[in-house]
């Protein structure tokens, strides 16, 4: 891996600081970056159900067929109607976080005997916390929580891989 790395180093330089403006970009304007992964969520369904649909029909598989029109339904409804698309999206990720600090919690509370469980269970309690802070501001947490959370994972991913580029001996 170190090889590639030293071979495209300009190539991650660059990489990396386009995701860092873009995760600071998607911070500072998230309803920007919400409104857009809502369309390309939708325009991906869409896309998604024709395909699936032209492969189910010419194989007469019902099951996909009915799969493609609710893609292409689905698709449809995120591109007509954004802001109950954008609400639809944010309450996932609500019971997303809500199931996943369950379930670290459960799993913090299991492996007590291991060293640094109680990580686990910090994790846990942001998950609920992330959790409660968006659905207790549904829907006004809607127009920025996406944008927010892509925003963070951008820069977080941008910062990395320069760090992990940076920190690879030149050969």
């Amino acid at each position: 891996m170190s090889e590639a790395i030293n071979q495209n180093r300009g190539l991650y330089i660059f990489e990396s600081i386009i995701f860092i403006l873009l995760g600071i970009a998607a911070i500072a304007i998230p309803q920007l970056f919400t409104y857009s992964v809502e369309i390309l969520v939708g325009c991906l369904l869409i896309i998604g159900g024709l395909i699936q649909g032209f492969r189910a029909i010419k194989s007469a598989d019902w099951g996909s067929i009915i799969a493609a029109i609710f893609s292409l339904i689905v698709g449809i409804l995120l591109l007509a109607y954004p802001i109950t698309g954008i609400i639809a999206l944010t309450l996932l990720i609500a019971i997303f976080f809500l199931i996943e600090g369950v379930a670290q919690l459960y799993l913090g509370f299991r492996i007590r005997e291991l060293k640094g469980w109680g990580w686990m269970i910090f994790s846990g309690l942001v998950s609920l916390f992330l959790a409660a802070l968006i659905w207790t501001e549904l829907p006004g947490s809607a127009a920025w929580v996406i944008g927010l959370l892509l925003g963070i994972n951008l820069l977080i991913f941008g910062f990395s891989q320069l760090f992990l580029v940076l920190g690879t001996p030149k050969e």
